[in-house]
């Protein structure tokens, strides 16, 4: 594996100038890590936390975008670029690796050790009916004003 990440790497290198000629390069990569963010994000939520959705996710929507840009870009103009696509397409990469890291909450908080945060439980009143909300003093809040009977009726 190592071997096809150098041979790739070699390639792309061999083929790069050393400054982007195109200034339209950057924009692409930056374009396509919010795009590829934005759909891992929703593929993470959709599919329940599921590892390979968020990364098709991510880079789907980056490829999707760089695709559609340079039919847009064809039609308008009559040039296709590849290397625009290409780099919308490692943006994409970019942010499903960035939401790999992110949204695995296993790496956060360690595994098996609890949050350490010191909420309390509370019971539930066994008639919410019977809470009499009034507004004539205090914050004018609706949720401290529940509270606040909750407390009071006991």
């Amino acid at each position: 594996m190592r071997i096809f990440f150098l041979v790739l790497l070699l390639t792309l290198f061999f083929k790069s100038n050393a400054q982007i000629a195109d200034s339209s390069s950057p924009k692409h990569f930056a374009a396509g890590i919010a795009i590829g963010a934005v759909g891992g994000y929703t593929a993470n939520k959709i599919f329940k936390g599921d590892k390979k959705w968020t990364w098709a996710g991510a880079v789907g929507s980056a490829l999707a975008a760089g695709l559609v840009k340079e039919a847009m870009d064809k039609a308008d103009y009559g040039v296709w670029d590849n290397s625009d696509v290409a780099y919308t397409t490692l943006g994409g990469i970019v942010s499903g690796l960035a939401l790999e890291f992110l949204l695995n909450s296993n790496r956060r908080r360690g595994r098996g050790r609890p949050c350490s945060c010191y909420a309390i439980n509370f019971k539930k009143p066994s008639s919410v009916s019977n809470l009499k909300i009034t507004y004539n003093t205090g914050s004018r809040n609706l949720s401290s004003a529940i509270q606040a009977q909750y407390f009071l009726s006991k």
